[in-house]
């Protein structure tokens, strides 16, 4: 019997809005647009094996969502589900930012934007001249292609050859400060990766079956890297945060929390 996504997914929506509540937190909006693509991703393809040198790596470039990864770990097992009390509290393990090996699934501290597919990179690298088996996979958000240390790591990954390398943009459309488009017009990102040498998927990247087949295409032994490009909608599941830039920031009322999680039921 396979996996519910669908079941899956509305768990770790439910998960980031109530901790972000409880701590006051910000980055709802991102957090939810890729919790569909985290639940396919850890519960279909990731192999969890912590301090295993031959598990799958995830690095969430996009760190100021990391609601959405512990939530996505909790979902797996690999957290206990009460240490999200703790998220952002003073000495806490589970800061804003994710901090690496805070947790098992926790690779790297991420948050400085552009970073991520560097990471994912060198550890898709390393695992091919060790001839491992391991996959390297990176979420990123739209917002962050902007910085030129992605297209540096792309060409990087390119001429390798890592084939162990699956690129996720989380393509919202929107960023910290407004419409990608008006801060900085991206175009087609597809066709850049397309253009740097990767392979490149489009995808609803709320749609679990369409995630599903491109991470199956993705994790197939070839030669060269995956890009799949997820169009996506910030705040996704919750009415009032979808498509709304001000999600990136606010914090949930009571009444906007309890309006939550009706819409999530």
């Amino acid at each position: 019997m396979g996996v519910d996504y669908s079941q899956k997914a509305k768990e770790i929506k439910h998960d980031i809005i109530t901790t972000l509540y409880k701590a006051g937190g910000s980055f709802n909006g991102g957090s939810m647009s890729c919790a569909d693509i985290i639940a396919v991703l850890f519960h279909g393809f990731m192999r969890f094996k912590p301090d295993n040198d031959e598990r799958d790596m995830f690095f969430l470039s996009k760190g100021h969502c990391s609601s959405a990864l512990y939530c996505g770990l909790v979902s797996v097992g690999l957290i206990d589900k009460s240490e999200l009390n703790t998220y952002g509290k003073d000495g806490s393990k589970m800061s804003v930012h994710p901090k690496k090996n805070s947790y098992p699934g926790v690779e790297a501290s991420t948050g400085s934007l552009g970073h991520g597919l560097a990471l994912a990179t060198g550890s898709a690298l390393a695992a091919k001249i060790m001839n491992s088996d391991v996959h390297s996979f990176v979420l990123m958000g739209d917002g962050e292609c902007n910085e030129g240390s992605v297209w540096e790591n792309a060409m990087f990954a390119s001429k390798n050859c890592l084939g162990n390398l699956t690129v996720i943009v989380d393509r919202n459309r929107l960023q910290g400060c407004g419409r990608d488009c008006d801060i900085l017009n991206m175009g087609d990102i597809g066709q850049k990766f397309n253009t740097f040498g990767f392979d490149v998927l489009n995808i609803d990247g709320h749609n679990h079956a369409q995630i599903e087949e491109a991470l199956k295409y993705a994790t197939q032994k070839r030669d060269k890297p995956v890009a799949i490009i997820a169009e996506t909608v910030k705040g996704k599941g919750v009415s009032f945060m979808e498509d709304r830039l001000e999600w990136h920031y606010k914090s949930t009322t009571k009444e906007q929390y309890e309006q939550a999680m009706e819409e999530l039921r």
